[in-house]
């Protein structure tokens, strides 16, 4: 076996590779991303490697998974139950938003060594301290040569290795600088294998782009196994902990946490985050209820509509998408015989809750008419429901699920389509429904609650 040197040109957005320097990757349409690595390749001479890797399907033999709990159950939830041996975590999040202090809060229910690159070892000794964390199962490194890591992943074998973060590790095989496309492809490609061998599980901590998609390549996220993702405003105390990709569990799961002194909590009544108080209700604020995985979290749609002395009035969204709004104003028009082409338009999600279930049209709707027409909409009513573009009110999905929880927070009057509510009929539900058809039975109801 002989190795050559060989130049090739690597995008660090998507990790395209090119034969000559370009100023713009052809794949991602990103500018100046593009820099010159020297890769060793290998040539095999006279080498003829084979093994029989063919196994049938039904000699192949399941085990069932046996998740490793970690103390933290929206951690879990978004896991799917736990961490899985052997398997990889990729969790990225803007700086400051608090992957550093879950991964710490992880640890310490686990056997677990911690390599920082980004931290001192008395840095993390400190925020440990701070948070109250139990340092008996935590073992501390600042390597970040994956050589040495592999080493002590092998000689110590714990439950859990947190890479913090993966940017900063290197190999020597490797003669791009560190943080580059092919160091971060190849020291995840070593801890996926590695971490396949011990059994034990890999987090990676990950940075962002400017763009908040996760540095490094693409094949970054089809090594690992779970993709996790932090969002969350600094002017508000939660995070929400969201799964992008799971190998062992759903992907629409979310987790939601509060940040404090002691570092990040788990809220256990998440509707409160959401939807204030029923005392006192007020023209465009209606409530719904959107399905996140196996939580159904209730919100509070809030719309103002007033007369624009612009020629082309404004629509603006926070937390709902601007062209589905503009979407549900055109049906409104057309079908409800409302006139809203001198009234500017926007749309707030409470809280900072940002939805995309199509389920929550009507609420849209509904607080946009009660607005305009200033409707009060009790807090004792919800409303969901998917609207067509021919004015028509489309079935709700998981509507057990919602009416539930409508129940469980004290909404007891529902609007919804006529097609939920004969399935729910049958089904014991002892709240008020208030089937309706189309857009413009909406407009008629909201004027007489």
């Amino acid at each position: 076996m002989s190795k050559k040197q060989k130049t090739v040109y690597t995008c660090n957005e998507c990790g395209a590779a090119f034969q000559k320097w370009l100023g713009r990757c052809p794949e991602c349409n990103s500018w100046n991303t593009i820099v010159e690595e020297i890769q060793n390749t290998s040539v095999f001479k006279n080498e003829i490697l084979f093994e029989n890797s063919i196994h049938p399907l039904s000699q192949i033999m399941s085990e069932s998974i046996q998740r490793i709990p970690t103390g933290i159950g929206e951690f879990d939830l978004v896991c799917g139950g736990g961490i899985v041996p052997g398997s990889i975590i990729l969790l990225g999040g803007e700086p400051g938003i608090g992957k550093s202090t879950l991964a710490l809060q992880v640890a310490q229910h686990c056997t677990t060594l911690y390599c920082s690159g980004e931290e001192t070892l008395q840095q993390i000794h400190l925020r440990s301290r701070r948070l109250n964390i139990k340092p008996d199962s935590i073992h501390l490194s600042s390597v970040t040569d994956i050589d040495h890591i592999e080493s002590l992943i092998r000689t110590t074998t714990p439950q859990l290795i947190i890479i913090d973060s993966i940017q900063t590790l290197y190999s020597r095989e490797i003669t791009s600088p560190v943080g580059s496309v092919s160091q971060i492809r190849y020291t995840a490609s070593r801890l996926a294998d590695v971490a396949r061998q011990t059994k034990s599980c890999v987090m990676l901590i990950g940075h962002i782009t400017k763009d908040g998609s996760i540095a490094g390549p693409k094949i970054l996220e089809h090594i690992v196994d779970t993709v996790l993702y932090f969002e969350g405003d600094f002017t508000r105390d939660y995070r929400i902990l969201r799964a992008f990709k799971n190998r062992f569990g759903s992907v629409n799961e979310i987790a939601l946490f509060t940040m404090t002194q002691q570092g990040l909590s788990e809220i256990k009544d998440k509707n409160k985050l959401f939807v204030q108080s029923h005392d006192a209700s007020y023209p465009g604020s209606v409530i719904s209820a959107t399905i996140e995985g196996t939580r159904t979290i209730l919100f509070e749609a809030q719309s103002l509509v007033t007369a624009t002395s612009f020629t082309n009035p404004r629509r603006m969204a926070d937390g709902f998408d601007v062209n589905r709004l503009n979407l549900l104003v055109a049906v409104i028009e057309k079908h409800a015989r409302i006139s809203l082409n001198s009234f500017d338009i926007f749309i707030n999600v409470a809280g900072g809750f940002t939805i995309d279930d199509t389920s929550c049209d009507l609420a849209i709707a509904a607080a946009i008419i009660s607005s305009l027409k200033n409707i009060v909409i009790p807090h004792s009513t919800g409303i969901i429901g998917e609207l067509s573009l021919s004015g028509q009110v489309r079935s709700a999905s998981h509507t057990l699920r919602r009416l539930t929880e409508f129940l469980n927070s004290g909404v007891t009057t529902i609007i919804l389509p006529r097609s939920n509510s004969t399935e729910i009929s049958n089904t014991g539900f002892t709240g008020t429904l208030i089937p309706i058809t189309t857009i413009a039975e909406l407009t008629q109801i909201l004027q007489h609650l």
